[in-house]
C-alpha cells in the first residue's frame, strides 16, 4: 500500500471524505495522549470515541492506538510502507501542528475538505441561538434516505 487514512476526534464516521477516497487504504486513530492528559475527557466520552472508531475502520485494515498523535501516525504509516497519509480537515488548532509534524517527518498528507454542516455567510455570531436561528432549517432538512425501517417480523419479535 502506498496510502493510510489517518482519522482523528472530527472525522469519525465510516462516511469520512478520506476513508471514502480510499476504501482499500489501511486507517488509524490515535487517542492523543498529551491532549487527554489536559482535557480530561469522561469515560462515557472516550468509550464514545472509541466505538465511533471501530464503526469507521470497520471491514478494513486499521488501528486504534494512543500515544504522540504524530509519532503513531508515521510509524503506521511506516509499517504500511504508505508514503501517503489522507486525512479529513479539522478546525481543531492541534490540528494544522500534526500535519505539520507529519509532512516534517516526510509524509505526504493529503487533506479532504467534509461536506458543510450548513451554508454560511457574513460574520460569525455572538451566541450559538443567533448562529441556529439563521441555520436551523438547512442543519435539519434530510440528506439521505436515512436508516432503514424494521420489517413487520423484527418489528413483532
Amino acid at each position: 500500500m502506498s496510502a493510510i487514512v489517518w482519522l482523528h476526534g472530527d472525522s469519525l464516521s465510516p462516511n469520512d471524505p478520506a476513508l471514502l477516497a480510499n476504501p482499500e487504504a489501511p486507517a488509524i486513530f490515535v487517542f492523543d495522549e498529551p491532549f487527554l492528559a489536559a482535557a480530561q475527557l469522561s469515560f462515557k466520552r472516550l468509550f464514545f470515541l472509541y466505538e465511533c472508531a471501530l464503526e469507521a475502520i470497520a471491514g478494513r485494515a486499521g488501528s486504534i492506538r494512543r500515544g504522540v498523535v504524530v509519532d503513531e501516525v508515521r510509524a503506521f504509516a511506516a509499517e504500511h510502507r504508505a508514503l501517503t497519509a489522507h486525512v479529513t480537515a479539522s478546525v481543531a488548532p492541534r490540528f494544522q501542528r500534526y500535519v505539520t509534524g507529519l509532512r516534517a517527518a516526510g509524509l505526504q498528507v493529503v487533506i479532504h475538505e467534509p461536506q458543510p454542516f450548513v451554508s454560511w455567510r457574513g460574520e460569525p455570531p455572538r451566541r450559538f441561538s443567533a448562529f441556529w436561528r439563521r441555520v436551523a432549517a438547512e442543519a435539519l432538512r434530510p440528506t439521505g434516505p436515512g436508516p432503514a425501517l424494521p420489517s413487520e417480523q423484527e418489528v413483532e419479535s
